[in-house]
């Protein structure tokens, strides 16, 4: 998910109650809702290396482990020798609290990240498998309204209520429960999809993607994959169920064994991108002497998605089939 997300997530969680824990505790889970994504730094490297990078390491088991700790003492530091110096009169935050609490934290955000279609390698450095929920698009404006107004009402009655706390626990329970009914519409609209690819002749599907559309929670693109290609196609929810429709449109999946493609893959931008990609397929466009080389990712496809959509590579013909 997007930063606001997960920083709004983090925010609800410290205004339910846990902020009072101890001190620094709205600290510890805001930093600690966004610190995996401390990864993005490896977008001042190479072409296309944060997309080689991102939600990996980051994002696996040791990183859940070390980064709770990091916080953790970050904040103890800054309690010792910033805070308590600057008000010698204030209680001090409590190590083990802070620890917990970061954990929380980061143990949110990939659960978040899990839910969208652009996938996260939970078991990084261990396997590269990419897991991915394909329930909510990557920046849902419903989710920022809820936790939003949880957050704001928190705020607003805070000096007249005795359990200001208790609306920032509905906002969060909302947001579960819209979390959930997202994971359900996409595991039925996948089923939906494989279906209705079958009854129009698609054979041998070995995967349904379901993406939800922004700010449409009710409406989905969807991708079917073959052995050897990819049919798009779209699903609305209607009180009768589901309406399925395909464009027609075939993406063969390529000759990925051709030289020139080999040569491609090498390219460091090129490489990158096929580490990330998870429905890939490439394209061949002879210029003269050159051939142009396009990798793309049917996922992003219809999307005004930048450099998610796809790349081009162009090389001499000379050694290509």
């Amino acid at each position: 998910m997007d930063p606001i997300t997960h920083t709004l997530a983090g925010a609800t969680m410290a205004r339910a109650g846990l902020d009072r824990r101890t001190p620094l505790a709205t600290a510890a889970l805001l930093l600690g809702a966004n610190a995996p994504d401390i990864d993005i730094l490896t977008a001042l490297g190479e072409a296309n290396a944060t997309l080689a990078c991102r939600r990996g390491w980051t994002h696996g088991p040791l990183a859940m482990l070390a980064l709770p700790f990091v916080i953790a003492g970050s904040l103890l530091v800054w309690d010792r020798y910033v805070r308590r110096r600057r008000s010698p009169s204030v209680p001090p935050a409590a190590g083990m609290a802070l620890l917990q609490l970061s954990a929380l934290g980061v143990l949110s955000h990939p659960a978040l990240d899990w839910l969208n279609t652009y996938g996260i390698r939970l078991l990084m450095p261990f396997s590269s498998t990419w897991f991915r929920g394909d329930s909510v698009f990557i920046i849902d404006p419903w989710l920022w309204f809820v936790f939003a107004v949880g957050l704001i009402v928190v705020r607003r009655v805070r000096s007249t209520s005795a359990s200001p706390w208790r609306f920032a626990r509905i906002s969060g329970s909302v947001a579960l429960a819209y979390i959930a009914a997202m994971v359900a519409l996409s595991v039925a609209g996948k089923r939906s999809g494989w279906k209705a690819a079958e009854s129009i002749g698609i054979a041998g599907i070995t995967e349904v993607l379901y993406s939800p559309r922004p700010a449409t929670p009710l409406k989905a693109d969807l991708v079917v994959r073959t052995a050897d290609a990819y049919h798009p196609g779209s699903l609305a929810w209607q009180f009768s169920g589901a309406r399925v429709t395909f464009t027609g449109i075939v993406i063969p999946r390529g000759d990925w064994s051709a030289s020139v493609v080999q040569r491609a893959r090498e390219v460091p931008a090129a490489r990158n991108y096929l580490v990330w990609s998870q429905f890939p397929y490439v394209r061949l466009e002879v210029n003269g002497v050159d051939t142009t080389v396009f990798f793309g990712d049917a996922r992003y496809r219809a999307l005004p998605a930048g450099n998610l959509s796809g790349m081009s590579i162009t090389l001499p013909r000379t050694n290509s089939r």
